[in-house]
């Protein structure tokens, strides 16, 4: 043993005197001490790593280790020490690296776990950053991701149809890459549990709530389609928060975020609901809300588009305001904006999407055709004639009325306690126990309503709608007779229902009871054929009843994404015809062609 260290020291001493290989072994002692201490470090670091955050390493057999979270912390402690030491020549940091000149150096287990498990008995310190040992590293990280080449995902681009209605507002997404439409059901089993209440709700601090989601004693806010319109409906609104709800201000504001909450409750929705679909893919959202013919032929329609912008604007920046103080504030920020940026969230005519199915499809002849949407609040009517020229489709809208006649407008009429949640059956038995003058008065109305739409079309187009508009040309010399024109040989209009109310008599019969009680076979109109729109084949129901397509006709109609469908007219855009001349009709003198009679 003496003889051993003496021989160490005589080989020292002679290497110091001649300098053989003294710089070499110098510089390997040094590295081998700088490559302990960068280990030692890093073991510290990972010591006091959180097990969650280090990959999974197998446990070593040979030290009877168990496969526990302490023995995989330590195993990957020790891993990312050798990683660091043992650098690959590809590896740019390395360069920088103190590890970088000891890599064929140091043995690879210099560092044992026995040593890490030794640390691990110090108290515990906020946790030191890699870079703090490795200087440079951190900044060389970021060159790195900033350089590296992102991963492109394939987009999905979705849009969403909204139909806000005066009651309830419903929706359907469609996938623009494979053309299919989906309604929207939030989980529901029916159609009635599958529409949004169209409220707001405010508690007394001025927090603002969905219809299914307001606290105990909080004011509703309900008719915001009609309010934005300037049509009010119900009761005057309270003053909550010093903000007056009944004011313009507050009701575009409520009305963005009504809108914003819809849109936000159908994104997460799909997101959760069609993950196969949009799994490993960007998603590329946009929409499109209905608005009345009526009113979007006016200069309403601006505060709609204002409205829907500043709608889409919170929901791209997740900054749904919590209250109305704050949403009044925020509206008018979002308004300045709205003049720089553009919102994929687009106004369009309602009817103009129910009949999207109708008009886009092989079976549709070209013609004019009246549509009712008899919804919960209101009653909307359309007249246009639909074009098709060699595939190019054109609906040109000659009138449009909408007037708050609708189921729960019916219901609060005759005395209901609750007309917003009426059900067809309950309206049933409150018509029937009705008094009959009141029911007289509102049936009344909605005939002014048909008559108007129809009546204002056949002014504009400006033809004999019982002789233009037969079935077949071989039937034009048959369709007088000597007591008149045939009904029977006319070509009928047809007259679409949709909404929720489309399947009552009630309604069913005041349409239809219009022709005769305002004489419109005498206006030259062909008599009514009351029909609904057809389930399209790229409608997926999610499970709900056929027929309740009625319901989601306009929200699937606004799922078809903006510029798509057929291209529209307006009402403005269309006057009157002038009235055609009637030929008179020349009668021969009997004592002229007595001869040809005898």
């Amino acid at each position: 043993m003496m003889a051993s260290e003496w021989g160490k020291g005589i080989r020292a001493f002679w290497g110091r005197l001649f300098g053989t290989n003294n710089g070499q072994k110098e510089a390997s002692r040094t590295s081998v001490e700088d490559s302990r201490k960068t280990r030692s470090a890093i073991a510290e670091v990972a010591a006091r790593t959180p097990p969650s955050v280090l990959p999974d390493i197998a446990p070593d057999p040979e030290k009877g280790d168990e496969p526990t979270r302490r023995h995989r912390h330590e195993a990957s402690a020790d891993q990312i020490a050798d990683s660091n030491i043992r650098t690959p020549e590809k590896n740019i940091h390395a360069q920088s690296s103190p590890a970088r000149a000891t890599k064929k150096a140091v043995a690879p287990d210099v560092t044992p776990a026995a040593q890490l498990r030794a640390k691990r008995g110090a108290a515990e310190r906020p946790q030191a950053s890699l870079s703090a040992v490795r200087p440079g590293r951190r900044q060389a990280d970021n060159r790195d991701r900033a350089n590296a080449r992102p991963i492109q995902l394939e987009q999905v681009f979705i849009n969403l149809g909204v139909d806000f209605g005066t009651s309830f507002t419903k929706v359907c997404f469609r996938d623009t890459g494979t053309e299919n439409s989906f309604v929207v059901t939030f989980d529901a089993e029916t159609s009635d549990d599958a529409l949004q209440p169209s409220v707001v709700a405010i508690d007394k601090k001025g927090r603002l709530y969905a219809a299914d989601e307001a606290p105990r004693g909080a004011a509703l806010i309900p008719y915001l389609k009609m309010r934005l319109a300037g049509v009010p409906i119900g009761d005057s609104l309270p003053i909550v928060g010093g903000v007056d709800l009944g004011s313009d201000g507050a009701t575009r504001a409520l009305a963005s975020w009504f809108l914003a909450k819809v849109l936000v409750r159908s994104r997460e929705w799909i997101t959760f609901n069609a993950s196969d679909r949009l799994k490993n893919r960007t998603v590329v959202w946009s929409a499109n809300v209905g608005v009345p013919v009526e009113h979007f032929d006016s200069p309403v329609i601006e505060t709609f588009r204002q409205v829907l912008g500043v709608s889409w604007l919170w929901v791209t920046d997740r900054s749904l305001p919590t209250n109305i103080m704050d949403a009044v504030s925020a509206y008018e920020q979002c308004v300045v904006r709205l003049e720089q940026e553009i919102a994929d969230f687009h106004a369009i005519p309602e009817i103009a999407a129910a009949v999207q199915s109708f008009v886009m499809s092989r079976q549709a002849v070209p013609g004019i055709y009246v549509y009712f949407d008899i919804g919960g609040g209101t009653v909307d009517g359309v007249a246009f004639k639909f074009l098709n020229q060699k595939g190019e489709r054109r609906v040109n809208f000659y009138s449009g009325k909408v007037s708050p006649l609708g189921i729960s407008a019916l219901a609060s009429t005759l005395g209901s306690s609750s007309p917003r949640t009426i059900d067809e059956k309950a309206l049933k038995r409150l018509i029937s126990y009705g008094n009959v003058e009141v029911l007289a008065k509102f049936e009344h109305r909605v005939r002014q309503l048909v008559g108007e739409v129809v009546v204002t079309a056949k002014r504009k187009d400006g033809r004999n709608w019982q002789e233009d508009a037969i079935q077949a040309d071989d039937t034009r010399k048959t369709i007088r007779h000597l007591s008149g024109l045939d009904r029977t040989k006319m070509r009928p209009l047809v007259v679409f229902l949709g909404g929720g109310g489309a399947p009552s008599t009630w309604y069913q019969t005041a349409i239809s009871s219009t022709y005769d009680k305002f004489q419109h076979f005498a206006n030259q109109i062909p008599p009514y054929q009351l029909l609904e729109v057809a389930v399209p084949a790229d409608l997926d129901m999610n499970g709900l009843a056929p027929n309740d397509f009625r319901r989601f006709a306009i929200s699937y109609g606004l799922s078809i994404p903006f510029g798509e469908g057929p291209e529209i007219g307006l009402p403005s855009q269309f006057a009157e015809a002038e009235a055609l001349q009637t030929r008179p009709l020349r009668v021969a003198s009997y004592l002229d062609s007595k001869d040809a009679y005898d």
